[in-house]
């Protein structure tokens, strides 16, 4: 088999990059793969990554160059919750000027519907394709990655946003975001360890609150489903908003105190059933890959994007059907009075989580894929 080498241009947050190169990492051995890490922009890619007008999105692009043998291919995961492209104010979803220029265009919020209706995303369809949603995990080569906190991106010409809607602030704000992407998360071994903990929850779903215009509807719908919940007083739930600021008066009652994220996961691995709520963007969340690698039932709204996802796992389907927010509590409540099915559904979940989405077999879907091209 050919030499095979990877790079990793380190331009996005590590938050988003952090799952898929834990991925590559467990590839070094298993595959005779070595994986390098470098702040220098590479000449084919320069131009897109240091377009002013498309920077702020650099944050959720992790970047890659593959080489096997003579062949190299350029490719990138867009981890955005929207799956459209927006190329008037370019706030979120494709990085047109990437997509243009590599040769994969791995997108987790996949839409096939939505690329067959946007001609600047049609025209390039072949090379964009479907990959598992992500949660962060504590990344491999910390060293190779905290070179960000001596080397600022400006050095190399580009000011990547810092976060959805917070545009680059410098220096230092980039420097403490690193810092804390390095030291707080979890390894994945970790996070899966979780497994094994004994189910005393019956409901979860401690949501943040998002207080924008936009929101509004979103937060309506959790709102409703917190509130059946409730007429639950049997069920031993853990629900309620939590955020940084203080929420409106209307769902003060629902105030539930931030957990931290090894309480959160260790919350989370407790419960009988999860509630699943689409993101801000009608997008797939963390949450879902959460609950699948914690072996967790689910009962939530559906999937939008990745339809390969139900398509391929018939058992999605029943936990991933609910629109009206009534329906969807109700479905939680009967199933976590119902042991046997929940634990049935955790297994079929952390089943397949590790033949389909854990870290490692989305680098090998990747490099397979790319080798296929």
């Amino acid at each position: 088999m050919s030499a095979m080498s990877l790079t990793f241009y380190d331009t996005s947050s590590a938050y988003y990059a952090s799952y898929y190169l834990k991925g590559f990492d467990d590839l070094k051995k298993i595959r005779n793969l070595k994986v390098h890490i470098s702040n220098a922009l590479p000449g084919r890619l320069k131009s897109a990554i240091k377009n002013p007008e498309w920077q702020n999105l650099l944050f959720a692009m992790s970047l890659f160059k593959f080489r096997q043998g003579n062949r190299e291919w350029y490719f990138c995961i867009d981890t955005h919750d929207s799956d459209s492209v927006n190329s008037i104010d370019k706030t979120r979803g494709y990085h047109l000027p990437l997509l243009q220029c590599v040769d994969a265009y791995f997108k987790v919020n996949y839409n096939p519907e939505v690329i067959e209706r946007t001609p600047e995303l049609k025209v390039s369809r072949a090379k964009i394709r479907s990959i598992a949603q992500f949660f962060p995990v504590r990344p491999p080569m910390i060293l190779s990655l905290s070179r960000r906190l001596v080397l600022p991106p400006i050095l190399f010409g580009y000011k990547p946003g810092l976060d959805h809607d917070q545009p680059y602030a410098g220096y230092l704000a980039d420097a403490r975001k690193r810092l804390r992407d390095l030291r707080k998360f979890q390894s994945f071994e970790e996070i899966i360890a979780h497994r094994g903990a004994r189910k005393d929850v019956d409901v979860f779903f401690v949501t943040s609150f998002y207080g924008k215009e936009r929101h509004e509807a979103a937060m309506e719908r959790r709102y409703q489903i917190m509130k059946r919940l409730a007429c639950a007083p049997a069920l031993n739930t853990v629900m309620g908003f939590t955020g940084f600021k203080k929420i409106p008066d209307k769902y003060a009652d629902l105030f539930h105190r931030r957990l931290g994220r090894s309480e959160y996961l260790e919350t989370l691995a407790r419960a009988r059933v999860v509630i699943y709520t689409q993101g801000m963007e009608a997008c797939i969340s963390s949450r879902f890959s959460l609950a699948m690698a914690l072996g967790v039932a689910v009962a939530g709204e559906p999937l939008v994007n990745n339809p390969g996802l139900l398509t391929a796992n018939t058992h999605l389907s029943e936990q991933f059907a609910y629109v009206d927010p009534d329906e969807l509590a109700d479905h939680a409540i009967n199933l976590a009075a119902d042991a046997g099915k929940a634990r049935e559904l955790g297994v079929l979940n952390a089943a397949m989580f590790d033949s389909q989405i854990a870290p490692r077999v989305t680098a090998e879907y990747i490099l397979d894929t790319l080798c296929g091209c």
